[in-house]
């Protein structure tokens, strides 16, 4: 781990002072997610029960830890709403500014921007509802450092962390099963179980356990409802003339890829690498996932850029033509409309799902083919 220069920090502070400048007044005026969140909040300090009461128009209320984290933006939002919305910006932008740094302080400055770039739409889309998604970002750059760096038990509380605060990284839990890491799958579990239930023991035990219980009830009644609607894979498929039973199989297909990915990994662990690549696929599989969620994409691109090139002038072509394709569909710059003929609404209209199967595929092929290809060295 390099440390950064005082030069290289302060130019850090003065770009997130720079974007949060710009983000906090459009997050004031647009950020609805953030405002509904704060209503349930409000119901958790007054004791008002059930907390979950009824369901919101589209997707689900945010978990029960989350809107106890919530609890300090919303004391503040009874004195001034616009103040604790740019609060709720500002502490995102640091998180941004904390993931970039910890990033290219190990792996470069060069792949660390431009997996921003690679996702800047959705980077904006977050701030511009006031959604949590850097908060994932950060939980999940915090635990690919400790493992990177041997700790283990400390990478398991930051998975634990982030599935309480939006449930969909705890597929990142079965990969440390897999991995079989099993004091960070037991630290991980432990925390979300810990964090879901205490976060509401502003009700008693009992009633804690069943403001849970109402959150994963009424949660799974909105998807029935909707069906793969808000998934981004099924939505895909859906959109594309499948079926239900081609959702199936397309999420087994993408689990099939990642798993082989995993399996066939070279010697030694590559944190970057595989919680990059299950991210992905968590965010393509998440029950509600919006064109935002793809920002979590920035360790799979970091892992992208900093594999070696493959071996070959047609295969060195071929890999840097994919991530120049996934980039671009990933960073939202085709999603206006004068840039698209009437012939490719359909990639339009699935932009980022394109992008994220094209880079899940290439970070797959890159362990599965190409790397295969190349002389290793002893």
């Amino acid at each position: 781990m390099v440390e950064l220069s005082n030069r290289q920090r302060a130019a850090v502070v003065a770009v997130c002072a720079l974007y949060a400048a710009v983000v906090i007044p459009i997050g004031i005026h647009k950020g609805g997610d953030f405002v509904q969140e704060l209503r349930l909040s409000d119901r958790l300090i007054t004791g008002a029960a059930p907390l979950y009461a009824h369901s919101p128009i589209k997707g689900a209320f945010w978990p029960p830890f989350t809107i106890f984290g919530l609890v300090p933006f919303a004391l503040v939002a009874r004195v001034s709403l616009p103040l604790s919305q740019a609060l709720w910006a500002a502490a995102n932008v640091a998180g941004l500014g904390w993931s970039v740094a910890r990033i290219a302080g190990r792996w470069g400055w060069r792949p660390a921007l431009l997996a921003v770039a690679a996702v800047a739409k959705p980077l904006q889309g977050n701030f511009e509802h006031l959604n949590l998604l850097v908060v994932l970002l950060t939980l999940i750059v915090a635990a690919v450092v400790d493992l990177a760096e041997g700790r283990e038990r400390r990478a398991g509380l930051w998975i634990g962390i982030a599935t309480a605060v939006k449930v969909f990284p705890g597929l990142l839990l079965l990969y440390f099963a897999y991995r079989r890491r099993w004091r960070g799958l037991a630290t991980g579990v432990a925390a979300a179980v810990a964090l879901s239930v205490g976060s509401m023991l502003r009700y008693g035990p009992v009633g804690a356990a069943s403001a849970v219980r109402d959150w994963v009830v009424m949660s799974r009644e909105g998807q029935q409802v909707e069906g793969f609607g808000f998934q981004p894979l099924g939505d895909w498929v859906l959109g594309l003339g499948g079926s239900d039973v081609t959702v199936w199989l397309a999420i087994a297909g993408c689990c099939a890829v990642v798993l082989a990915a995993l399996a066939a990994r070279p010697t030694g662990d590559d944190p970057l690498y595989e919680v990059g690549l299950v991210t992905v696929l968590a965010v393509l599989v998440s029950p509600i996932g919006w064109f935002y969620y793809h920002l979590l994409a920035i360790p799979a691109w970091v892992a992208a850029l900093t594999a070696p090139v493959p071996a070959g002038r047609r295969t060195a072509i071929a890999w840097r033509a994919a991530l120049l394709v996934a980039g671009v569909l990933l960073s939202g710059v085709l999603t206006f409309d004068h840039l698209y003929p009437n012939a490719l609404t359909v990639v339009k209209r699935f932009n980022y799902v394109w992008g994220a199967l094209l880079l899940l595929g290439a970070l797959a092929a890159h362990r599965l083919v190409l790397f295969r290809r190349q002389p290793q060295l002893s």
